[in-house]
């Protein structure tokens, strides 16, 4: 019995180890690329705030809390009739600009999305960009889906599965090696391979419950579409107001923002507000979107709709009064960009996110050391490394390039062409590869 005990979890750790090894080998570089991005995405507002104040030369002069925008806003209606959408962003600190999100139509038939910048103490514009082509929009899009617009966020929904399948059979395969251990050990004189291996040990079980969450809430924000589509799962703030004018009488309507503000004090006084958003569709509301201090969610996702007419409430949203699925759903983006804690937070996120492109690094290298300890294959590991990273990063500064100095577009259609090709061809590979595998067992078996 005892035997048979024993046999049962050596084969358990031989299947945990090869769903480690395989599930890591043919998704590192992918974990790498998230990881990386990951560290850089969660400063965005921080790195963003820096671009417009120094690079657009964007601040407010404002000597108060209280911004003045209403001039720039008309003027902005005056101009661009044809809006599809204006959205007025509050600043979360007195010396930022107020910002106004823009969509309008452009000549191929899209929409061309523009942050215009206006000075909170003067009420007027001192300046726009092309939201499509920042700084900020790249280090999310790469992020979130690798600038593909096909498959892109369901790949890095399954790089958030194979993350968690690593972390976890990780912790089954040396869970136990590293609890006999008083001390963590790093054996120094070791072999390069032996060293790497304790290193790569040490950092995954360390990073361990962190890279879970990430991996999890990660696997969730990338499938989204696909696991809301089959289980029919609704946004749950998705409210839409009835049509109740014509859209160009909706558009002509003044909105009052001071009157407003203060009747979204009164009805939800908790609220921050963030977003202001007067509808151009012909229901004659304004949209109060922002945040309650203190809890672990998703920005801006409490909501206040209210009349144009009198700035009653029509619908309200806040978060604290829904039910477990709600908060649940929201919760997730908050747990993935540490977007709660401050700076310091974000700070330790970008850290420990870093581990598991380290883990991806460490893991490559060890099997290339042991390839080569086998004389599989004679080529230098380091070398080998070297190459992938280096390719990794010049993908990654060239889509920037492209997007920040050609267009959103044209680097979404590279990184579509380069995402989707590799795909293809580690598909193909993988198939191949066990094709081959496959006839060489059964010519073994035969002879």
């Amino acid at each position: 019995m005892a035997k048979r005990v024993g046999n049962t979890e050596s084969n358990g750790k031989k299947l945990f180890w090869r769903l480690h090894h395989w599930v890591g080998l043919y998704t590192g570089v992918l974990i790498g690329i998230l990881s990386l991005t990951g560290a850089a995405a969660v400063f965005i507002p921080e790195i963003d705030r820096l671009i417009v104040k120094h690079r657009y030369d964007a601040a407010s002069t404002a000597p108060a809390s209280i911004h003045r925008f209403a001039l720039s806003v008309d003027s902005l209606a005056r101009k661009y009739p044809d809006y599809r959408s204006l959205a007025v962003i509050l600043p979360e600190h007195r010396e930022e600009a107020v910002r106004v999100d823009l969509i309008r139509p452009s000549q191929d038939g899209a929409f061309t999305r523009y942050d215009v910048f206006i000075d909170g103490g003067k009420d007027r514009i001192i300046g726009q960009r092309d939201h499509q082509n920042s700084l900020a929009n790249f280090l999310r899009q790469i992020h979130v889906r690798l600038y593909d617009g096909y498959w892109g966020r369901q790949l890095v929904g399954i790089g958030g599965l194979a993350l968690a399948v690593v972390a976890i059979t990780g912790l089954l395969i040396y869970g136990n090696f590293m609890k006999k251990q008083t001390w963590p050990r790093i054996r120094k004189n070791a072999a390069t391979r032996v060293v790497m291996a304790d290193w790569h040990k040490l950092i995954g079980i360390s990073a361990m419950a962190f890279n879970l969450v990430i991996a999890l809430t990660g696997a969730w924000l990338g499938l989204q579409p696909w696991i809301m589509r089959w289980f029919d799962i609704q946004v749950p703030n998705a409210f839409k107001p009835p049509i109740v004018m014509d859209a160009e009488k909706d558009k002509a309507m003044q909105v009052h923002w001071i009157e407003l503000l203060k009747a979204s004090e009164r009805e939800f006084p908790e609220l921050q507000p963030r977003y202001l958003v007067p509808s151009a569709n012909g229901s004659g509301t304004v949209t109060v979107r922002g945040n309650i201090p203190g809890l672990v969610y998703e920005r801006d996702i409490n909501i206040l709709v209210l009349s144009k007419i009198d700035y009653s409430t029509i619908f309200k949203y806040d978060i604290r009064e829904q039910p477990f699925g709600h908060r649940f759903y929201f919760v997730q983006e908050a747990l993935h960009f540490g977007d709660f804690g401050g700076l310091a937070l974000k700070a330790l996120y970008a850290l420990l996110g870093l581990t598991s492109g380290f883990l991806s690094i460490s893991g490559f290298a060890i099997f290339l050391f042991r390839k080569r300890k086998k004389k599989i294959d004679g080529a230098t590991p380091w070398k080998t490394i070297f190459v992938y990273s280096v390719l990794t990063l010049l993908f990654l500064t060239v889509i920037a390039f492209i997007s920040l100095f050609i267009g959103y577009a044209q680097a979404s259609f590279a990184a579509g062409i380069i995402v989707n090709g590799l795909l293809m061809a580690l598909i193909g590979f993988a198939i191949v590869r066990y094709l081959v595998n496959r006839r060489r067992k059964s010519s073994q078996a035969a002879q």
